[in-house]
């Protein structure tokens, strides 16, 4: 899981300022808004083979867009849509589906950022273990 993690941080600094997007739990004490902050769930366990072993496994994407207004969420939204919308994940060893948007909350107040509004996106894809 933690490729699949590093390789969604890469794309979504690659999309984006690599300043304004943070891993969950590595977010700088002040950072400059907006910002993205996401990670990767751990993949369902789906498509067992006789073998034993699992073919392809689930996972979702989840980014925070955090801001001081709505502009800045809206825009930190569109950065990770930039960076996820219909794009494949490159992982050593997986070959992974196009990133499909799944939700997006509403902006909301973020309870414990103060000031600071957020919202959720989360893109769903699979990853097939390569040459599977």
């Amino acid at each position: 899981m933690q490729d699949l993690n590093t390789a969604a941080l890469a794309k979504a600094r690659a999309a984006w300022n690599a300043a304004q997007v943070h891993a969950v739990g590595k977010v700088p004490d002040n950072p400059t808004t907006p910002y993205l902050v996401g990670s990767v769930s751990s993949g369902a366990s789906v498509s067992p083979r006789l073998s034993g072993e699992h073919g392809g496994r689930p996972y979702r994407i989840v980014w925070q867009a955090v801001g001081r207004t709505l502009d800045e969420v809206t825009f930190a939204a569109d950065k990770a849509d930039a960076a996820f919308l219909d794009q494949a994940l490159s992982v050593t060893g997986q070959d992974c589906t196009l990133c499909e948007p799944e939700v997006t909350s509403p902006v909301i107040r973020d309870p414990d950022g103060g000031a600071l509004l957020t919202c959720t996106l989360t893109y769903t894809f699979t990853a097939y273990p390569t040459g599977a």
